[in-house]
């Protein structure tokens, strides 16, 4: 089952390097260390659901159905085939 909103959050990150491959944890981890500048971040409630991203999670409530672990081992291998 979808879920009636969504937050959709930005956060600017800037860098001295391409990032077009690097995992949002390095973003994230070097933002807080220093290393990047995280210029700031906006969140924005979504109600309409027929804008929320036709993924797996969405569509089954983010792993809600009892087995939360598969479902993210899952996503994590998902995630690994684009890479």
């Amino acid at each position: 089952m979808k879920p009636s909103k969504l937050y959709k959050t930005t956060i600017v990150i800037w860098s001295e390097y391409v990032t077009d491959s690097v995992e949002i944890e390095d973003l994230a981890r070097d933002a807080t260390s220093g290393e990047a500048f995280c210029s700031g971040q906006d969140c924005e409630e979504v109600t309409d659901p027929s804008a929320f991203p036709d993924t797996e999670f969405f569509n089954t409530g983010g792993g809600q159905d009892g087995d939360e672990e598969a479902f993210l081992q899952k996503q994590i291998d998902e995630r690994r085939e684009y890479e």
